[in-house]
């Protein structure tokens, strides 16, 4: 297995301008998006170099003041009438807001309002495409729940849609930088929407926490996506990083989802978080579980943050890490993350991706989901760096490289030219 702070999900191979490799993944993972102009690489390493890892509020403070300068040059733009420079402009400066707010722990003071200011800037940028960017909302148990439809054009004419079920960490807005403008380039409409355990939903509503049928929540936003114009039965469902969970669940109940991609595909939660926190906990006695476990953590805030935040949006905000392991009511509801029985029940063209570097469970999963599903036009592929210029998690490292698989089959599966 990959040596690696968090065991699996983040390839051992990042930039190194920091010791702790998530912080060097993050600032790597908010690079990524320099192929869509919502990063730039002058200012994220001038970021970097301002950055005290060990201090937990540097990380914050220092993307934010980036952010708020590159959203002031997005605002000077538009009062030029300069809408491609905004438009960018405000893209890098909801990355960035992004990114600040990835540092906070669920309770900091910015913790919400980052999030909002990234929200507010990407809704600026989405504003200047052309088409513009729709922002939709899902009903969902008494709360609205937060998307976005982009359609290929403006004429009515039908067309193939893909519905990005984002990840455990990131953001619709992210999900949109991610593939939205590769999906538009090749003639199709772009859909995703923040389910519950997902980053916005539970900003929206902290009761929204994470929840094993997704098919429940997905529903509505089928029901959403099929009003919307120009969009018809040839609907891909697209799941990321903890969204390769969520979109093998949702096709094995949904008759809607015509196509299913999943990068990578995850099976089973509980032995994904064994592989994901087995180097910080491993090995320790309990008697001093809690101890270590904290001082580890204390070292490394953006870690510390990550871990929190997890346990927020899963439900047990109140738990420490320790806690949640030892709580047996928190393992048993964990333990429902698991499609592993049901695997059989998918019969719709299968993508399935995973990198070389993500960990060895992450591999062993994606092989048995690959091997288990009953499609009939089914393919598994694993980037290298050797082959593909990448190897980790959702192909962060290399994105067009990605997006070049992933839309060459699925033309080939829908039959369509781009």
């Amino acid at each position: 297995m990959a040596k690696q702070d968090l065991g699996a999900a983040r390839a051992a191979n990042s930039l190194n301008f920091f010791k702790c490799h998530e912080a060097n993944w993050m600032l790597q993972r908010t690079l990524a998006y320099m192929n869509v102009n919502a990063a730039e690489l002058g200012e994220c390493l001038y970021v970097a170099t301002k950055i005290n890892e060990k201090d937990a509020e540097s990380w914050p403070r220092e993307w934010s003041r980036l952010a708020e300068k590159v959203y002031m040059q997005g605002e000077e733009s538009l009062l030029q009438e300069d809408k491609i420079s905004a438009r960018n402009s405000f893209l890098r400066a909801s990355n960035y807001y992004r990114a600040a707010q990835y540092g906070c722990i669920p309770d900091h003071k910015d913790y919400d309002m980052l999030l909002e200011r990234s929200v507010d800037a990407f809704e600026k940028a989405s504003k200047l495409y052309d088409p513009v960017v729709k922002k939709v909302s899902i009903e969902f148990e008494g709360t609205s729940l937060p998307g976005y439809f982009w359609r290929a054009d403006n004429s009515d004419k039908k067309r193939p849609t893909l519905f990005v079920a984002g990840g455990n960490d990131d953001t619709i807005e992210e999900d949109f930088m991610i593939i939205a403008q590769a999906a538009i380039n090749r003639g199709y409409n772009f859909f995703t929407f923040s389910y519950p355990g997902h980053r916005n939903a539970v900003h929206t509503d902290n009761k929204q926490v994470k929840r094993y049928d997704y098919e429940v929540p997905f529903k509505k936003a089928f029901d959403v996506l099929e009003e919307q114009v120009g969009v018809d039965e040839r609907i891909a469902l697209a799941g990321f990083s903890g969204g390769g969970y969520v979109a093998p669940r949702v096709a094995i109940y949904e008759d809607r989802v015509k196509v299913l991609i999943a990068n990578n595909p995850m099976i089973d939660y509980a032995r994904v978080a064994d592989a994901l926190l087995g180097p910080l906990v491993r090995g320790i006695p309990s008697s001093l579980l809690s101890f270590v476990v904290n001082k580890k953590l204390e070292k490394k805030p953006l870690m510390k943050a990550y871990m929190e935040y997890g346990l927020y949006t899963a439900g047990y905000q109140d738990y420490s890490l320790v806690e949640w392991l030892k709580s047996n009511e928190a393992q048993q509801e964990w333990a429902k993350f698991n499609i592993v029985d049901k695997l059989d029940q998918i019969t719709v063209p299968t993508l399935s991706l995973v990198g070389s570097g993500e960990g060895e469970e992450m591999i062993k999963q994606t092989k048995e989901f690959h091997s288990k599903i009953s499609s009939g036009i089914k393919e598994m592929k694993m980037f290298t760096l050797e082959k593909d210029g990448s190897h980790d998690h959702c192909m962060l490292d290399n994105h067009s490289r990605m997006h070049q698989e992933i839309f060459t089959w699925l033309n080939s599966v829908f039959d369509i030219r781009s």
